[in-house]
């Protein structure tokens, strides 16, 4: 074989075989040293484009109710109200199952309806990889659509077991968080930064700031898809 076609060969089957750039960036995927939450209820009021009260968020941890021993159960329902119910109805439930010791995640299953279908997401995680079935129903006419997913990636979070990682570490100011997380049916890279302190409804607060990057599952580039947003995260 000529030399240029060989070492051109050489550099493709280089660059196929490297790891992600993002992946240099994940910080380890241990507990902080942060007691998780023990069992309690949760309820949020969220604003959305101006509109107060425009959704509200109801969250059980660790539910005394439920019994899966081994497991650390979180569930939550949610669903937009008033004026946002109008442009946008929408509403969900959740279900987590992590690891107690770890809080990593085994299970996660999603309903989600909206004015127009029904997703209902089933999500396993293994030591190697996260595999996803996706089922669509129209809420009136249509056929029901059927998709799995498989992402050849570890560790990854979902949306409960992110907010348990975070939540656990110290949090100093300037401390930076960078998770492979998998809600639903897309992985995604998240980057979280303590941007400091301050009161919130006169309670102490930490404030940071959050974006994430979509990750091809076959590729594993990503791209973005939020820039970073402050938001205020207080720490129960």
């Amino acid at each position: 074989m000529p030399a240029r076609p060989l070492v051109l060969l050489l550099c493709a089957l280089g660059a196929a075989s490297a790891d992600p750039a993002w992946k240099q960036e994940l910080t380890p995927a241990t507990p902080g040293d942060h007691a998780p939450l023990p069992s309690c209820s949760l309820d949020l009021i969220l604003s959305w484009k101006g509109m107060v009260n425009s959704g509200r968020i109801h969250m059980d941890v660790a539910p005394q109710d439920v019994k899966k021993p081994g497991k650390y159960v979180i569930r939550s329902n949610a669903s937009s109200l008033g004026a946002a119910s109008t442009l946008f109805p929408y509403q969900n439930h959740f279900w987590s199952e992590l690891d107690p010791v770890t809080m990593m995640p085994g299970y996660f299953h999603a309903v989600e309806k909206d004015n127009k279908e029904t997703v209902t997401t089933t999500t396993r995680h293994f030591p190697d990889r996260v595999e996803t079935t996706e089922i669509t129903k129209p809420n009136s006419r249509g056929a029901e659509a059927k998709q799995e997913r498989v992402f050849r990636f570890s560790p990854t979070h979902d949306i409960f077991s992110a907010m348990m990682h975070i939540r656990s570490q110290k949090l100093e100011n300037g401390d930076r968080i960078n998770i492979v997380v998998h809600p639903f049916g897309t992985p995604y890279l998240l980057r979280a930064k303590v941007i400091g302190r301050e009161k919130h409804m006169d309670r102490d607060a930490i404030r940071m700031s959050v974006g994430m990057r979509k990750i091809d599952r076959k590729t594993l580039v990503d791209r973005a898809v939020a820039t970073y947003a402050r938001d205020d995260a207080k720490r129960v």
